[in-house]
């Protein structure tokens, strides 16, 4: 293969990568929520200990969809909860804020109306479930409705720098750098190829 040739492959593999990078980043920026079903995974940071000494803080986990009969106790999922936060409303109550958890599958309850999804975190007996609130804080249980996907592999300590991602200046400064350094490397072949011809 000729060095023209390489470095034309090289350039194509540099714009689909950076492509892909700017795709994934934009989906998960604005439609959080559908990332799994449009790009067929998603990954999350971790920030909580409730599943340590198994998946530590700032830990990247890796989650697919997977169908509600593959679905197995023993199983660690990422699902949408409302946790409490430190806000009140006018009413003086507490804020519930739409979140992500990671927990392990503990138990599989089949009823007249759905089927319900308990959970546990790590370190704790299995029947020891999870307690969980609505929007409003009143408990409720999980369904497959509220189950993101499955846990597939985790990547030590990566979410320190995956952070920088979830900043949205932090973000633009990146997709703008990353412009600047095409247009700098495209301005300097130009200049080194006439200076090669004359």
């Amino acid at each position: 293969m000729s060095t023209h040739k390489k470095h034309k492959v090289i350039n194509i593999t540099f714009y689909i990568f950076v492509f892909l990078m700017l795709f994934y980043i934009v989906v998960n920026s604005f439609f959080p929520e559908q990332s799994v079903n449009l790009m067929g995974f998603k990954s999350y940071v971790v920030v909580s200990d409730s599943m340590e000494p198994d998946i530590m803080i700032n830990d990247l986990v890796i989650v697919t969809k997977v169908k509600e009969e593959n679905l197995e106790i023993g199983d660690a999922i990422s699902f949408y909860t409302y946790l409490p936060t430190n806000q009140r409303d006018e009413f003086n109550d507490i804020i519930y804020l739409k979140s992500v958890v990671t927990h392990y599958l503990a138990d599989i309850v089949v009823t007249d109306d759905d089927t319900i999804y308990k959970t546990h975190r790590a370190g704790v007996p299995i029947d020891s479930y999870d307690d969980w609130n609505d929007i409003h804080g009143d408990s409720t249980d999980i369904t497959y409705n509220d189950i993101i996907g499955g846990v597939r592999f985790v990547i030590p300590n990566v979410g320190v720098v995956l952070r920088v991602f979830t900043n949205p200046i932090m973000v633009l400064l990146i997709v703008v750098n990353i412009g600047i350094i095409v247009f700098v490397v495209k301005v300097t072949k130009k200049a080194l190829s006439k200076d090669d011809k004359s």
